[in-house]
């Protein structure tokens, strides 16, 4: 029998914070946020779809499924001092996955073990403006562990702590630009640190942007399909 788990709920000025710790795909479930919906095919625990934003996702440990975290349509969320462990399965995309969303700040939260058929990323921005990805600490992570896609823009990722972890870069764009996919703009990489080497070992660099190809597209993949950088490298980023 699955037990749930006390869910505190504490306002704090226009901000409502949720917090308390869940067993896998129980107490996640139960907890009842401002938009949450019933998750889409993907084997989310946790999906945001719209509501009225401004509210704190903390203080759980997700584990056990494909992926983690799905907000959409959703402005002034934050999702702070979380686990994300063990994530694994055929359709596995990201610990948090952000899609048509603005105003989503990603800090403290410890990101290990991520994978799945191919390459799986630990934040996910798609369609995603003015974000953070701060103070976190992503570890053995078969994909790239910030990965931006469509048209997101004025994203920082800084002060985060990278091991083994990414396939090509610590801080990606890839999408579909052949099929009108647009790319980014105003994204920056600064003031993180990194062990040399990705997932496996693997050579990879700090950042890449305008990429396109590769998977089961059948194009060959390359990087920079952009008319100008859409993520750069602001310095500060520092060897473990």
């Amino acid at each position: 029998m699955r037990m749930r788990h006390a869910l505190t709920v504490t306002a704090i000025g226009s901000t409502l914070v949720l917090a308390g710790t869940a067993a896998p795909g129980s107490a996640v479930a139960a907890t009842k946020y401002p938009g949450q919906v019933k998750c889409p095919k993907g084997d989310y625990q946790l999906c945001i779809d719209g509501g009225p934003g401004g509210f704190t996702i903390s203080g759980k440990k997700f584990s056990g499924h494909n992926n983690a975290i799905l907000l959409r349509n959703v402005k002034n969320v934050t999702v702070s001092g979380n686990q994300f462990t063990n994530l694994s399965g055929s359709t596995g995309y990201a610990g948090v996955h952000v899609q048509n969303a603005s105003g989503i700040v990603i800090k403290k939260n410890t990101f290990s073990n991520l994978r799945n058929g191919a390459t799986m990323h630990g934040v996910y921005l798609v369609r995603t403006s003015g974000s953070s990805v701060t103070g976190n600490k992503f570890s053995s992570i078969t994909g790239d562990p910030v990965r931006i896609r469509d048209g997101s823009k004025n994203n920082t990722v800084s002060g985060n702590t990278f091991t083994g972890s990414g396939w090509y870069a610590l801080f990606s764009e890839w999408g579909r630009l052949e099929k009108g996919e647009r790319c980014g703009s105003g994204n920056v990489f600064k003031g993180n640190k990194y062990k040399t080497g990705g997932y496996g070992g693997k050579k990879i660099s700090l950042i890449k942007w305008g990429g396109k190809g590769g998977g089961n597209t059948g194009l060959k993949l390359t990087w920079g399909n952009c008319r100008g950088a859409s993520i750069v490298n602001k310095g500060g980023n520092t060897k473990l």
